[in-house]
C-alpha cells in the first residue's frame, strides 16, 4: 500500500504532532498537501478574497503547528474533518478579534470580517460553507484513493491498463471498452473483467480511507453515502 494512502490516516496526524523533528516535518508537509484544499474552500466560502484566504489558511496552519493542536486530535472524539473544521472556525474568530483590535488601535483591518462573522453566525450560511468543505474533502479522498490505486497498478506493471480505464473506475460509461480492448489487443470481456477488479480494489481502498477518518464504532457505509451525496450536489 502506498505511503500517500497510509499518510491520510489518523496515524499521520499523530506523526505530525510527534517530537522527532525529521518525522514531524515530513508529516506536516504531507498534512499540508492533503488538507490545504478543503480548508481553503471553507475560508473562501466564508467571504474572504483569494489572497487573504491564502494568508488566513497559512496563519491557521502556523498556529496549529505552534500550539501543537494536532496532539489533541483523537479518533475517539470524532471525525477528522470535524476536528479540522472546528479548529479553523476558532482561528477565523480569533483573526477577526485581532483585526478589530488593530482597528481600534488606529490600524487598518487586513480584511472586512463582517461577511465572515455573518456566515459563521447564521446556521444556514454556515452549513452551506460546511457543505462546500465536505465536498472538497470528499473529492480529495477520491483523488487520493485513485492515486494510490494508480501507484499500485504501476508497481504491478499494469499502469497502462489503469490509465486507459481510469475514467470508468468510479462509474463512468463503459462505451469505450471496445476501444480499450483494441488498444490492449484483448477481448472486450477480458477488459471488462480488468475493470471489475479495479473497481473492487478502488472500493476497498476507499472504504479503508474513509474508515480511518471516523470513530471506531461509526458506520463507514453511512459516511460513504454522505460523501457520495455531497459530491452529487
Amino acid at each position: 500500500m502506498s505511503s500517500r494512502f497510509q499518510a491520510t490516516r489518523w496515524s499521520m496526524i499523530h506523526s505530525a504532532a510527534a517530537a522527532e523533528d525529521g518525522e514531524r516535518q515530513r508529516a506536516w508537509e504531507e498534512f499540508d498537501h492533503l488538507y490545504r484544499g478543503p480548508l481553503l474552500v471553507f475560508i473562501r466560502r466564508c467571504g474572504c478574497p483569494g489572497d487573504r484566504a491564502e494568508d488566513l489558511l497559512q496563519s491557521f496552519l502556523s498556529v496549529v503547528a505552534e500550539r501543537n493542536w494536532l496532539a489533541e486530535a483523537d479518533p475517539e472524539r470524532g471525525k477528522m474533518r470535524t476536528f479540522l473544521l472546528t479548529r479553523l472556525k476558532r482561528h477565523l474568530n480569533d483573526a477577526r478579534k485581532h483585526d478589530q483590535a488593530l482597528k481600534r488601535g488606529g490600524g487598518t483591518e487586513s480584511v472586512d470580517f463582517d461577511e465572515v462573522s455573518a456566515v459563521l453566525a447564521d446556521p444556514g450560511s454556515e452549513r452551506k460553507a460546511e457543505s462546500e468543505f465536505d465536498r472538497a474533502w470528499a473529492k480529495a479522498i477520491l483523488d487520493r484513493t485513485l492515486r494510490s490505486l494508480e501507484e499500485s497498478s504501476e508497481a504491478r506493471g499494469t499502469g497502462e491498463v489503469f490509465r486507459l480505464l481510469k475514467g470508468q473506475i468510479t462509474g463512468g460509461s463503459e462505451e469505450k471498452l471496445g476501444a480499450v480492448a483494441a488498444t490492449l489487443q484483448q477481448s472486450e470481456g477480458a477488459v471488462r473483467m480488468r475493470l471489475q477488479r479495479l473497481r473492487e480494489e478502488f472500493r476497498k481502498r476507499l472504504r479503508a480511507e474513509v474508515a480511518e477518518t471516523l470513530l471506531p464504532d461509526e458506520d463507514v457505509s453511512e459516511e460513504m453515502r454522505y460523501l457520495a451525496q455531497v459530491l452529487s450536489e
